[in-house]
């Protein structure tokens, strides 16, 4: 059985168990949640612009990608810290929990404004699986919990409020420069739309690749205006990481069909990540958010490598990737599943000296665990829970040493 279905069949084990576990407490936060009528508070946004809403909830636990892609195993490494990750999408709301202080101003290429805001949840959702810090009371942290996001807005604001928002090869195109200009050494293109092949949008991925930055799309899906099993840009051009989405058995999703360019697979099937405002997670599929993975292993090799060139970045993703086994690379997963463990404890003979870096870079302070307000509930709970046993343990105690001073 390939290791990638071992992790998970013990992922899903595990998280049986603790959803046991945390039921009692979590159906009385729930009560109290209820009773107090909490609202998640709304993000200030241009005038005129509605943000569409999403259902959310508190997820608890940790999500089955983070079980199986076991990031923590090399944050004593690694967590990113040092790279500017450019996630170009439909903007990345800057309050979002667990993104506070890592998201800066950025840029909607249509209208000029910052890139900080996001009416979409998408860019969010895919940020947050990319670098998102620990938010107390939930399981959801990024791959790279130290990496920085530049958000780069290119979806149409007249589009913003539509179930099908729709991007162009020339906003995705100056999405791209600006990324790089603005000193981003990953770039994840991460629309749930794909744009049309066009001249700027291939110039743009080159000046990318000249400039030693690291560019991630997605391949076509079913989702939006480009149905699937068809070529998708900028995936399709050279330089470019063209990721596909597995499920929790390791299937493609959505597989390509013949001619469909794929590079490395990613989990892409019942994700969880933040939403732009407010407490509670969301949960997303496809393979636009796929790119995530790839792009956080891509920082932690970026911050550990530093003297890795972009397309040397790619190769190491590629050989240390979760292989399926067969002849390389696959219609379907390309050369498997991205490994972030693997991709950075590698010692590749190909690469310079070939050695892994003996000391560490130096990792930026963490912050302590935001408290969002919908976890507040719960840990009262919690708390009138401990109270209770340990009133209860002391009168026993009590008791005891009466009982063996009448003795």
């Amino acid at each position: 059985m390939p290791r990638f279905l071992r992790v998970v069949q013990a992922a899903a084990a595990g998280a049986a168990a603790l959803a046991v576990m945390l039921e009692p407490a979590m159906a009385m936060a729930a009560a109290q949640h209820k009773h107090h009528g909490h609202q998640p508070a709304s993000t200030a946004l241009p005038p005129g612009v509605q943000c569409l809403a999403a259902a959310s909830r508190q997820f608890h636990g940790v999500p089955w990608p983070q079980q199986v892609l076991a990031p923590k195993r090399v944050w004593n490494l690694t967590e990113g810290a040092g790279q500017l990750v450019a996630v170009v999408d439909s903007g990345v709301s800057a309050t979002a929990p667990g993104l506070a202080g890592a998201v800066l101003p950025g840029r909607d290429t249509l209208t000029g404004r910052g890139g900080d805001t996001d009416c979409l949840g998408h860019g969010t959702f895919t940020a947050g699986l990319i670098a998102a810090r620990p938010v107390f009371g939930t399981g959801l942290e990024g791959l790279a919990p130290q990496a920085r996001i530049l958000p780069v807005d290119v979806i149409d604001p007249a589009q913003a409020e539509s179930n099908d928002p729709v991007t162009s090869s020339s906003a995705v195109a100056a999405g791209i420069t600006y990324a790089v200009n603005a000193g981003a050494t990953v770039v994840d293109v991460s629309t749930a739309t794909t744009p049309g092949p066009s001249t700027a949008l291939r110039e743009a991925v080159a000046y990318a690749e000249a400039k030693n930055v690291v560019v991630i799309a997605p391949v076509s899906t079913s989702s939006g205006t480009t149905p699937a099993n068809v070529t998708s840009y900028p995936a399709d051009y050279p330089g470019v990481i063209a990721v596909a989405a597995v499920d929790q058995d390791g299937n493609p999703v959505n597989a390509a069909g013949k001619g469909v360019p794929v590079d490395l697979a990613a989990p892409g099937v019942s994700l969880v990540s933040v939403r732009p405002a407010g407490g509670g997670d969301i949960s997303g599929n496809g393979s636009a958010l796929a790119t995530a993975f790839v792009a956080g292993t891509a920082a932690l090799v970026r911050s550990y490598y530093p003297y890795l060139s972009a397309s040397e970045v790619v190769h190491r993703l590629e050989v240390t990737a979760d292989q399926p086994g067969i002849t390389l690379p696959d219609p379907q997963v390309g050369y498997g599943i991205v490994d972030p463990y693997t991709a950075v404890t590698t010692v590749l003979p190909e690469e310079s000296g070939g050695t892994a870096p003996k000391v560490p870079p130096a990792r930026a302070i963490r912050l302590p665990p935001q408290l969002p307000a919908d976890t507040w509930p719960m840990i009262g709970a919690l708390i009138v829970c401990g109270l209770v046993i340990a009133g209860l343990l002391t009168a026993g105690i009590t008791a005891h040493i009466v009982r063996q001073a009448r003795g």
